[in-house]
């Protein structure tokens, strides 16, 4: 995360680290699936649906705001809008979409929207 979502951000590093993160997140379920599931395996769950959710927002602000500063937007938005996310339900073991990786199942949009 620190080399590919930092405090200076670009959209292809931004992109690079949600597919890193999508092919760890890939792992982990294989694992879920086939091994006994430990309190390590939850927590790395969980700090890659965090991590996924981080980097979705960084990809919905297209401007430098705070402490973040983004190559792609780097002037500030004339209005703060928060933006709200909906995490991608990390593959619920019923989930028939499991390790599609598209807009159905992962959204970032404004709060104006």
């Amino acid at each position: 995360m620190w080399n590919y979502v930092g405090i200076v951000r670009t959209n292809k590093r931004l992109t690079r680290a949600l597919h890193r993160i999508h092919l760890l997140r890939d792992e982990v379920h294989e694992f879920y699936s086939n091994f006994r599931v430990s309190n390590n395996l939850i927590e790395l769950r969980n700090l890659l649906q965090v991590a996924e959710l981080i980097v979705l927002s960084a990809m919905a602000r297209q401007e430098s705001r705070g402490l973040h500063y983004s190559k792609d937007y780097p002037f500030l938005a004339d209005e703060a809008v928060p933006t709200v996310l909906e995490p991608s339900n990390y593959y619920s073991l019923l989930d028939s979409h499991h390790g599609q990786h598209d807009d159905k199942h992962h959204h970032a949009h404004s709060h104006s929207e």
